[in-house]
């Protein structure tokens, strides 16, 4: 009885952790999509589409779009660090997110 306990405690705590994770995750991302809107707020109309581009499809959760598209971005002119920086960290997030979520597709495959 008191093993079902620990067991069940355990699950419980365990489902919260990825639900607490989660959100964090998703408040990293936002705040990196901000990021990289905010640097490139002055530049011209056609990078402003691009990053617009960007961040409707990583919140579409098409990452390998957005990633594609952040590549494009990455060649062109780049006039400060903090955009270079904004780029590199929210690609890397996207990395993540892709990742996670092959891997649960994986994993989910493997079950059945």
């Amino acid at each position: 009885m008191i093993k079902k306990l620990n067991n069940y405690l355990m699950i419980i705590i365990f489902g919260l952790s990825l639900v607490a994770c989660d959100s964090n995750s998703e408040k990293t991302q936002n705040t990196l999509e901000n990021r990289l809107v905010n640097n490139f707020s002055q530049s011209d109309q056609a990078v402003r589409d691009r990053v617009k581009a960007i961040i409707t499809a990583s919140k579409d959760k098409n990452y390998k779009l957005a990633m594609n598209e952040l590549g494009v971005l990455a060649g062109t002119r780049i006039h400060s660090e903090e955009q270079r920086q904004a780029i590199d960290f929210l690609m890397t997030q996207l990395r993540l997110k892709l990742e996670d979520e092959d891997f649960l597709r994986k994993s989910g495959q493997a079950e059945n």
